[in-house]
């Protein structure tokens, strides 16, 4: 007589694990959503580039009570690094400025340590739309902040040394120009470099990410410190029709 009754529980729990997010693959495992800025974000805990460690979890993300985000690259006891990653929840920004408040010094960086600030798609034209201001020393000093477009194929843009003190790092993407900007922490401008032509991707279904990551460019990259970085501000301004 229990028996449908049974049949019905499993069923209906079937259900719920499914719709909360339970027996799906790791690539959708992307649920937890944070409101940042306005915007909606999705930590990554998906496994996989960039990285030596390709792990990535969403506790290595977090939003302090002044509202300023947090990214970490943490050790456990055995060494084992967990990277982090945020992306938007929304998809095809286009044209216009992506501008972000740095407040971390990226200059007292780890060589092996990555702050990557980019747009990228999932189409696979363009180089999945990637355009990149990124602080490294990939493996070695000093470090620099590196602007990147791979529309084209090509790597970095332009390279400049990191200055020290908080930073105001900004994508300018345009039809057919892309400009990146770094400004210190008077406002000043302390670089930038413009890219043009088959250098630059057309807009379709890019999101925006943050990540801090750990290269692996050199041996010994498994003795790199566990890293925070704080971002207080990200904002973006359509381009005028």
């Amino acid at each position: 007589m229990n028996l449908p009754v049974k049949k019905l529980l499993v069923l209906a729990a079937a259900a719920l694990l499914v719709a909360s997010g339970g027996l799906l693959s790791p690539a959708s495992a992307r649920t937890t959503t944070l409101s940042w800025q306005g915007y909606q974000w999705v930590p990554r805990t998906a496994p996989g580039n960039p990285g030596a460690p390709q792990q990535w979890s969403a506790g290595n993300v977090s939003i302090d009570d002044a509202g300023r985000l947090h990214l970490a690259v943490t050790r456990d006891k055995k060494g084992r690094y967990t990277q982090a990653e945020l992306d938007s929840a929304r998809n095809g920004w286009g044209y216009g400025t992506y501008r972000w408040q740095v407040d971390t010094d990226a200059s007292g960086f780890a060589p092996e340590v990555v702050l990557g600030l980019f747009t990228y798609g999932r189409d696979a034209a363009y180089g999945h739309r990637e355009i990149d201001i990124e602080a490294s020393g990939w493996g070695t000093t000093p470090i620099t902040w590196d602007y990147t477009t791979w529309a084209d194929g090509h790597d970095a843009v332009a390279r400049t040394p990191a200055p020290a003190g908080p930073t105001t790092q900004e994508i300018d993407w345009a039809p057919g120009r892309i400009t990146w900007t770094t400004y210190d922490a008077s406002g000043s401008v302390f670089a930038s470099a413009t890219a043009t032509g088959a250098d630059v991707p057309v807009p379709l279904d890019e999101s925006i990410g943050m990540n801090l990551w750990v290269c692996g460019c050199e041996s010994g990259w498994n003795q790199t410190p566990a890293t925070e970085v704080v971002i207080s501000g990200f904002d973006f301004t359509p381009a005028a029709p």
